[in-house]
């Protein structure tokens, strides 16, 4: 067992005391530059976050603390994943309130679409601005289907946030407002972006302003410390489980369908059907595939693992995974690309 100087301090007081605070003023500013959205405030510190952190979640983890953490590396991850956590939360709000400026932008100044008379609804032009259906789900089952392109991660950890070529996000937006038969509010809208979209809520990604071809970089620490390095290792094994019970999901002809879903031939020489029954299977699959990754910012990652797992079933003598990082299948019709 390790070193047990916060543990103890802990179980002993039943709060927080000089040890664990300064532990958990350390970690926040770590786990901060994680998240730009949230350090672009300079009127607000990595002690403001904690302080926010603490007030929200300390009583709760310390409970957790004296009943889970046996010395202080466990405390570590504990106060890093709860942390980290929180952070993540309040880096949506911030991305979402991003996001939401970003289409109402863009409604504003397409002709196609119009404010309706009650706040924060929009409607498009010429068709009743009555309120429509408002189905998250059933919206993001339309906006799936609507082709956007998107932008995966390049190597190098840069990314372009950017949603569609021009005109492909006006393009699902109104979609959405033909299929809702009616105004949606804002709110609706972003919902469903949000959900077609994960990565623009990706605590890495950070947005150049309208019409700039601006590179996009992560930001990560160049001396992570030694917890850091743990809490990666503790993710790195969470990702592995995830895809493994993911993979245990899929047949055997599934596993195989995997390798060659962007190879309509070998697609059809294996599941032996013609092209057209066979694009509706690839399509119905890649759903699936998509389903059972999650929706989560996680989910690329996870995706990545399944198509490593199949890749080694189908060739087993090579005792390795192949590199998935490009691996990017691409939905017929539009759908989510992970």
């Amino acid at each position: 067992m390790g070193k047990t100087d916060v543990v103890d301090e802990l179980q002993s007081l039943g709060y927080f005391g000089p040890q664990a605070i300064g532990l958990l003023l350390k970690l926040t500013k770590e786990e901060l530059r994680r998240f730009p959205a949230l350090t672009a405030d300079r009127a607000t510190e990595s002690d403001d976050y904690a302080q926010g952190f603490f007030l929200a979640r300390g009583l709760a983890l310390t409970t957790a603390v004296s009943l889970e953490a046996a010395d202080d590396e466990a405390l570590g991850r504990m106060f890093r994943r709860w942390l980290r956590n929180w952070l993540v939360d309040q880096n949506a709000e911030t991305a979402m309130g991003a996001l939401r400026d970003r289409l109402e932008k863009r409604l504003d100044r397409d002709l196609r679409f119009q404010r309706s008379p009650v706040q924060h609804f929009w409607f498009r032009t010429g068709e009743p601005a009555e309120a429509g259906a408002d189905d998250v789900s059933a919206l993001s089952a339309v906006a799936r289907r609507v082709q956007v392109t998107y932008y995966p991660e390049p190597p190098g950890g840069k990314r372009r946030a950017q949603l569609g070529k021009t005109g492909e996000l006006e393009n699902l937006l109104e979609e959405l407002l033909v299929s809702a038969r009616g105004s949606l509010h804002i709110s609706t809208l972003v919902a469903v972006v949000a959900n077609r979209f994960p990565h623009v809520l990706d605590p890495h990604t950070i947005y150049p302003d309208e019409g700039e071809n601006t590179s996009i970089e992560s930001v990560a620490d160049p001396n992570p410390s030694p917890l850091t390095e743990l809490m990666q290792e503790d993710e790195d094994e969470n990702f592995g489980l995830l895809a493994e019970v993911a993979f245990r999901q899929l047949t055997q002809e599934e596993k195989e369908l995997v390798l060659v879903l962007d190879d309509l031939k070998e697609a059809m020489k294996l599941l032996g059907l013609q092209r057209s029954s066979a694009s509706l299977r690839i399509s119905r699959f890649k759903s699936r595939l998509i389903e059972i990754a999650g929706n989560d910012s996680n989910s690329r990652e996870i995706l990545r693992r399944i198509i490593g797992l199949c890749n080694l079933s189908y060739h087993p003598e090579t005792g390795v995974a192949m590199d998935n990082t490009g691996f990017v299948p691409s939905t017929q019709g539009g759908g989510l690309n992970l």
